[in-house]
């Protein structure tokens, strides 16, 4: 398993290099590349919207360490960094690819790492996703996601893409971040796997343009987050 997840972990952080590098280098790419990376960026600020409406600032980004999943952009790191007393670690699946995301968006109280081969091995108050679990074939994301829910302390928010009918799927492709092939769960499967297999409570879930943004809470700290 581990083997496998470093292989894959290695393909998505070249994949995803390609796509970003121009966020980084805008003198040095052609105008094609250029617009790839700046859908993919706007990809990212609209995820970070999307998670930083699902955080009560007073209570999630006040004294508590956040693990991000980091695409190799930054943006969702540091929007969180700007927003609160919070220590936010942004892990992504490669060094190379953390790099980047720390070339493009500095901080002082961003810690930037990558997977070795999981994401997290201490825990956390919060781990947030940017997507990138769903770039990783079924069995190794419904892996990774029992290894963070084991780490988070109290909310884990991730969004993944859902299953598309057959015929969606070419539309469908044209809306995935950088083009890359997505691994699509539904929803049942979703709630099954965070609520009986990792062992939280799926407290709000939004579906949009064909992916699901969940947040799941420990049971422990349910009264107490919602």
């Amino acid at each position: 398993m581990e083997k496998q997840l470093k292989k894959y972990s290695s393909q998505l952080g070249e994949n995803l290099e390609k796509i970003i590098m121009p966020l980084a280098q805008p003198e040095e790419v052609e105008r094609k590349e250029k617009e790839a990376a700046e859908e993919f960026k706007l990809y990212s600020l609209g995820l970070a919207d999307r998670v930083l409406s699902m955080l009560d600032p007073d209570r999630d980004l006040s004294n508590s360490r956040v693990l991000v999943l980091e695409n190799g952009t930054g943006f969702l790191a540091r929007r969180l960094a700007e927003r609160g007393d919070v220590d936010v670690v942004a892990t992504a699946p490669t060094r190379s690819l953390s790099r980047l995301a720390g070339q493009i968006n500095p901080y002082p109280s961003i810690i930037y790492k990558w997977f070795n081969p999981f994401p997290a091995t201490e825990e956390f108050d919060i781990i947030i996703g940017t997507g990138i679990l769903a770039f990783y074939p079924k069995q190794l994301t419904r892996t990774l996601l029992e290894s963070l829910a084991s780490f988070c302390k109290r909310k884990l928010i991730i969004e993944l893409p859902l299953s598309m009918p057959w015929h969606y799927r070419l539309f469908q492709r044209k809306l995935n971040p950088g083009g890359l092939e997505l691994t699509g769960f539904n929803s049942k499967e979703v709630f099954s796997l965070i609520e009986n297999t990792c062992g939280m409570l799926i407290s709000e879930h939004r579906t949009i343009r064909g992916k699901i943004l969940f947040k799941a809470l420990k049971k422990a700290h349910l009264s107490l987050s919602r």
